[in-house]
């Protein structure tokens, strides 16, 4: 497990930046998807949402990415949607991502990167999904999670299929617990990106509850992760298990 803390008045402007415009490109993309909170058996409080790839739960269908269709046809309507914009920010994202990791924890990164592209996994930058040899330089996940509205939830280990998940917490917020390694993780009582490396899959992991006395402010939470369902239907994709079954990407 790695853990590092980046107080804000350390951080210089372009990484500020960077911050800034990752989170409110997140909040944008909150027009075209629904929260997976409910879908959240561990979830005590908040709001979580997802973005990027899933295996698909819809009809004919193997992977699909995170949206929700009424929402996207009132945003076309409304003349609101880009399609090139849209995927202009997801790479933008990519690359931000891609560049606060490979500087902090560069063999998860790297780790999480060969898994995706030895399964020949759709990348989160990815709007449509084609198959190996598609891959930009900085993709190393499938799919991106994040939580707000004082989110807390119960101790879990996670589904998924790599072995580290990259995880992030912004501003403030409730302390993040590894119940099997009995490490307990606070926030200082200054302004911090708090950056976790841990193997969610094994290691029994939880956030507690937080507030903001001014209720003003809200912990901003980030988890990028591959799916350990998707894994096993692209799997089944790869040998041809679909075939004849009138089933698309």
């Amino acid at each position: 497990m790695i853990v590092e803390f980046f107080p804000f008045g350390y951080i210089v402007e372009d990484r500020k930046k960077g911050w800034q415009d990752f989170v409110d490109f997140l909040l944008h993309r909150q027009n075209f998807i629904n929260d997976v909170s409910k879908k959240n058996s561990s979830l005590i409080s908040g709001t979580m949402y997802a973005e990027g790839w899933r295996k698909a739960q819809v009809p004919n269908s193997i992977v699909r990415r995170y949206i929700n269709q009424t929402k996207l046809n009132q945003q076309v309507k409304k003349n609101e949607f880009n399609q090139d914009e849209e995927a202009a920010g997801f790479m933008k994202m990519g690359f931000f991502l891609s560049r606060v990791f490979q500087e902090i924890v560069s063999g998860a990164y790297e780790s999480c990167k060969s898994y995706l592209e030895e399964h020949s996994l759709p990348s989160l930058s990815q709007m449509n999904f084609i198959q190996k040899d598609n891959y930009c330089p900085e993709d190393f996940s499938s799919a991106i999670t994040y939580t707000i509205n004082d989110f807390s939830n119960k101790a879990h280990v996670d589904n998924d299929s790599d072995n580290w998940t990259l995880i992030d917490f912004d501003v403030e917020g409730g302390e993040f617990v590894i119940r099997d390694l009995q490490v307990f993780i606070e926030l200082p009582k200054v302004e911090v990106i708090r950056l976790v490396v841990l193997k969610t899959s094994q290691l029994k992991h939880q956030t507690l509850p937080s507030k903001s006395t001014s209720d003003l402010f809200t912990m901003f939470g980030i988890s990028c992760q591959i799916s350990k369902n998707m894994t096993n239907t692209m799997e089944k994709f790869h040998n041809h298990h679909y075939e004849g079954m009138n089933h698309t990407l």
